[in-house]
């Protein structure tokens, strides 16, 4: 594909991109920068493209952005890690959440629990972690959150058996 052709289907598509990355995202301004995040990978790529195959390939990767930039935005649920209070044994009347904490700690999988402990226990950062365990920093923050949201349930229930 000539840059010729690139810069006349980019400007008859980019309007289309556009409409769709906004129904997806539903925020104009993150849509643009899905747009663009297309056409610099379209503009990489544009040398194995052909003409009559860019509609399809541009609108499946914009929209691919687009999911991509909602989960990055997707709003996180903290975990008050003051309750999990793993560091060091406390003093007297927090004893008994201490101990449940440590308890729901270890009924963990291995992987989680080995997370959870580096990350409160040894103070690692997410990038140590993924060091010591071998695993991306991606899937350390997948395995913390899957581990949040275990203990999460483990002490909603934990608090609707003792009523």
């Amino acid at each position: 594909m000539t840059t010729e052709e690139f810069k006349r289907d980019i400007l008859r598509l980019q309007p289309r991109l556009q409409r769709t990355a906004e129904s997806i995202i539903g925020d104009a301004d993150s849509a643009a920068d899905a747009v663009q995040e297309t056409v610099i990978t379209l503009w990489e790529q544009r040398a194995t493209i052909k003409s009559q195959d860019m509609e399809k390939l541009s609108l499946t990767i914009v929209k691919r952005r687009s999911i991509d930039l909602l989960r990055k935005q997707r709003p996180t649920i903290p975990i008050d890690t003051e309750s999990l209070m793993l560091a060091e044994p406390p003093q007297d009347d927090n004893e008994e959440r201490y101990r449940l904490a440590r308890k729901l700690v270890e009924q963990l999988p291995k992987r989680q629990r080995d997370a959870i402990l580096m990350k409160y226990e040894d103070g690692l950062s997410v990038e140590e972690i993924g060091k010591a365990t071998g695993m991306s920093s991606t899937h350390v923050y997948a395995t913390l959150s899957r581990a949040y949201k275990s203990l999460r349930e483990a002490i909603k229930q934990y608090k609707e058996e003792q009523g």
